[in-house]
C-alpha cells in the first residue's frame, strides 16, 4: 500500500469519526434539552444519533463531557467575538460584548443555558490557569482585563485572572437565574450586570458607570 492511498484512508477514517462524534454530540444536545442532564438515558442519545451505547461511551465518557464540549465551543465563538475588539476598547464595551454574545446565543436555549451553566460554575472551582488554557473566552478577556487596569478604568485590588473569572461567573449565575423564570429579554438582565459588576471593581476614582 502506497503512502498516499494510507494517509487517504487515515482521512476517511478521521472524517467519518469525526461526523460520527457531532451526530452524537448534536443527539445528546436535544434529548437534554428535552430531559435534562439528570434524567437524560444513554440508550436514548444513541438511538437519536444511530449508534451503539459503546461508540457514545468512545466519543463522551460521561454525560457531562458533551456539556463540556458545549462549553468549550461557547467559549470559542466569546472569544472570536473579543479578538475582533480594537485593543484599546474600554472595558465597559468589552464587557457588555460578553453580555451581548450570552443573549445572542442562549435567549432561545435556556434549558441548554442552565445545563451547561451548571458545568461552567463547576470548572469555575478549579485553578485559574487551567480554567484560561481549556476556556478560550476567559482566556480572550484576561489582557482586556490587564489593559483596564493599565488605563485606571479597574481597581488593582484584585488580579486580572481573578477579575475575568469572577466576571464571568456572575454572567453564567445571572443568566442561568434568567433562564428558570424568563422574565423579559436575556440582555435586560445582562447587561446590568456588566454595570453593578463595573461599579464594585472599577478604581475608586474613576468616571462613574451608568
Amino acid at each position: 500500500m502506497s503512502t498516499t492511498s494510507a494517509g487517504r484512508r487515515r482521512t476517511t477514517r478521521d472524517r467519518q469519526r469525526e461526523e460520527t462524534r457531532e451526530r452524537v454530540f448534536n443527539a445528546a444536545l436535544e434529548v437534554f434539552r428535552r430531559e435534562g442532564l439528570s434524567d437524560a438515558r444513554i440508550e436514548d442519545i444513541a438511538e437519536a444519533a444511530g449508534v451503539s451505547r459503546g461508540t457514545f461511551y468512545f466519543h463522551f465518557p460521561k454525560r457531562e463531557d458533551v456539556l463540556f464540549e458545549l462549553l468549550r465551543r461557547s467559549q470559542g465563538d466569546l472569544a472570536d467575538r473579543l479578538d475582533g475588539l480594537p485593543a484599546g476598547t474600554p472595558i465597559r464595551d468589552v464587557l457588555l460584548t460578553v453580555s451581548h454574545h450570552m443573549a445572542d446565543r442562549w435567549e432561545s436555549d435556556p434549558m441548554l443555558l442552565i445545563e451547561m451553566g451548571r458545568v461552567a460554575l463547576g470548572r469555575a472551582r478549579g485553578d485559574l490557569q487551567v480554567q484560561a488554557d481549556q476556556h478560550p473566552g476567559l482566556a480572550a478577556l484576561l489582557p482586556r482585563f490587564a489593559s483596564g487596569i493599565e488605563r485606571g478604568e479597574l481597581d488593582t485590588l484584585l488580579p486580572p485572572a481573578l477579575l475575568a473569572s469572577f466576571f464571568l461567573i456572575n454572567i453564567f449565575a445571572a443568566s442561568m437565574a434568567w433562564a428558570q423564570h424568563r422574565a423579559g429579554p436575556l440582555r435586560q438582565v445582562l447587561d446590568p450586570v456588566v454595570v453593578f459588576f463595573l461599579r464594585g471593581a472599577a478604581r475608586p476614582d474613576a468616571a462613574p458607570t451608568a
